[in-house]
């Protein structure tokens, strides 16, 4: 089924470059460069599609051993060729329902054809730049002894789309600047298979933490991306990754919970797996985690989907902050607002419902497109404050 919907794609691809070469030739080549350039422009763009599709349909069908990041690459080239064309193709109409004929939806459609390439690339460049957003969380609830402790949280890193060990360095050097006393990190530590954490540990292995750092599992985590040939190798996959994050020091919180200590006082840091939505499967477990979740402790929750804090914990718990993922913005953002909240209500920043909060990390790497037009890559610092 993957292989037929990556097959299908990829012939879309092909038709609507077809489509598109023929029109800007109508009317943009041939008026100004007549047949000759006709031919030579064809025969150019036409190569270049066909050899961009070729390639997509040689790794679809696994002829390039990992098919995904050549996939994403050829997506990438497509949508930076293709988009502008089919931007101009569609707005460029305009002059077929005047009549006479004028030239106005040609000059509006080279315009935005040149605004959504620059764009593209501009986005390519973004997706490499990165935030630090600061924010304060103040509770009755916190003890003394935490006034002023400091959270950095970061999450989906999808290593196998990266593409970078120097951004992975930049990555750790600005978390290890914030001189965190805990690191959270929120799920989707690898895109498909485990493998792809050994060539960036030694990079993550850098972190440092006073308190530690912890980390749960996201939906790309569990190799449900891939077909595995039994049932022992997804859980040779499973196990490969909880190993190394314990080599490089990490706790990873699997329906667990554990107690960070200042003198007397403690607060608790509870893990779940992911809280799965179809088509992924359900594994997070937030009473298995943490039974007693109406009691008097401070407690923050690490759960990868947010939806998870409106389903479960608002009604289940008096969970004092919970620290999610998953959205990456849909890696779009413009003006402080993202289409993911169609399905995502919160999808990047805090939230909060009376004195139970919520905060979004929108990511720091990419699937699908190597690319993020605004939803700048985020390492987030939340200071905890009491009023006791």
């Amino acid at each position: 089924m993957q292989l037929l919907f990556h097959l299908v794609g990829i012939i879309s691809l092909l038709l609507t470059g077809l489509c598109c070469n023929f029109y800007v030739t109508h009317r943009i080549i041939t008026p100004r460069y007549g047949k000759r350039g006709t031919m030579i422009y064809m025969l150019l763009h036409t190569a270049l599609l066909i050899t961009l599709t070729s390639i997509g349909c040689v790794a679809a069908l696994g002829g390039l051993g990992d098919s995904i990041p050549t996939l994403v690459w050829v997506m990438y080239g497509f949508m930076l060729i293709y988009i502008p064309k089919i931007c101009y193709t569609i707005i460029s109409w305009i002059d077929y329902l005047r009549h006479p004929r004028g030239r106005m939806g040609h000059y509006i459609g080279v315009t935005c054809a040149i605004i959504s390439f620059v764009l593209i690339v501009g986005s390519t460049i973004n997706r490499y730049r990165i935030h630090v957003e600061r924010c304060e969380i103040v509770s009755e609830r916190l003890p003394s002894e935490f006034d002023g402790y400091r959270i950095v949280q970061f999450s989906d890193m999808h290593l196998e789309t990266l593409y970078s060990h120097r951004y992975a360095q930049r990555v750790v050097d600005c978390i290890n600047r914030l001189q965190p006393d805990i690191i959270i990190f929120s799920g989707d530590m690898v895109n498909r298979k485990a493998t792809e954490l050994q060539e960036y540990q030694s990079i993550l292995s850098q972190l440092q933490a006073q308190d530690g750092i912890f980390s749960v599992m996201g939906n790309h985590d569990y190799g449900d991306f891939v077909k595995w040939t039994s049932p022992q190798a997804r859980k040779g996959n499973l196990n490969l990754l909880h190993s190394i994050q314990a080599e490089m020091g990490w706790q990873l919180l699997d329906n667990a919970s554990t107690f960070i200590h200042r003198n007397n006082d403690s607060i608790a840091i509870i893990g779940v797996e992911n809280w799965g939505e179809p088509p992924f499967q359900q594994y997070g477990d937030l009473i298995k985690a943490y039974p007693s979740l109406h009691d008097d402790n401070f407690k923050i929750l690490i759960s990868h989907n947010p939806r998870h804090w409106r389903s479960e914990v608002l009604p289940m718990s008096n969970i004092d902050l919970t620290l999610s993922g998953h959205t990456h913005a849909l890696q779009i953002e413009i003006a402080g607002q993202s289409p993911i909240a169609i399905r995502y209500p919160e999808w990047g920043g805090l939230y909060n419902e009376d004195v139970q909060y919520l905060y979004v990390n929108i990511g720091i790497g990419c699937t699908m497109f190597p690319t993020r037009l605004g939803a700048t890559p985020e390492v987030t610092l939340i200071t905890l404050q009491s009023t006791q």
